[in-house]
């Protein structure tokens, strides 16, 4: 299974119609195809106004067919078009492969972890075995299930760890038993330090509220 996402970053200064603007695109998305688009907003993090798109589909295959479908819708074409007045620049895609975990279609998700990281220089198996470790360790210490991820496009080696929460105390909760448990430093001291690149700028970790 493949996560895909598609973010952009709002400009500002015309909020509220940027907003209704992202909304009715998902909206309009989910509409013209069935891979059950949401749409995210980044917040109490990095880059204020970061938004995105994001769906999990069983394989390549359905994410073409639904691009195929609102290429040809006009509708959709056009919005596209109008959001180069509410963004700065264009918007950046992503694929990656569920490595450990899935989708529960049966928790409501209103807030969203991720934590983004690079494998080191020879380090790719090791990142990959390490990463699922990091994701079962985590969900033992919080009760939450989680996924880990290998991207299929942008940094090689890129790798992406996202646990889902139906609220934002629930969110919280989950970040303090992890902070208070020795046995997760002390794992990230041991193993994450050499299997991952050490730049403050590709290890980055956000938060997302689902507004659509």
């Amino acid at each position: 299974m493949y996560l895909f996402s598609r973010t952009g970053r709002l400009a500002g200064g015309r909020t509220a119609e940027a907003i209704a603007w992202a909304t009715g695109i998902t909206q309009h998305v989910n509409a013209v195809t069935d891979i059950g688009t949401r749409l995210y907003a980044s917040v109490l993090s990095p880059e204020v106004g970061r938004l995105a798109w994001v769906c999990f589909v069983p394989d390549l295959e359905t994410l073409e067919s639904a691009f195929d479908a609102l290429g040809a819708d006009p509708t959709f074409v056009a919005e596209s078009d109008r959001g180069v007045d509410f963004t700065l620049g264009g918007p950046d895609d992503l694929v990656a492969q569920i490595v450990h975990g899935q989708p529960d279609p049966s928790r409501e998700i209103t807030y969203v972890s991720t934590v983004q990281a690079v494998c080191a220089g020879g380090n790719l198996a090791k990142g990959m075995g390490v990463g699922v470790e990091i994701a079962r360790h985590a969900e033992k210490i919080t009760g939450v299930p989680g996924m880990f991820l290998t991207a299929g496009t942008g940094s090689y080696g890129s790798v992406m760890w996202l646990t889902g929460f139906e609220s934002i105390g629930e969110l919280e909760a989950g970040q303090q038993a992890l902070a208070a448990d020795m046995g997760w430093l002390e794992l990230l001291d041991r193993e994450a330090g050499s299997a991952y690149l050490e730049d403050a700028t590709v290890t980055v970790q956000r938060i997302w509220r689902r507004i659509a």
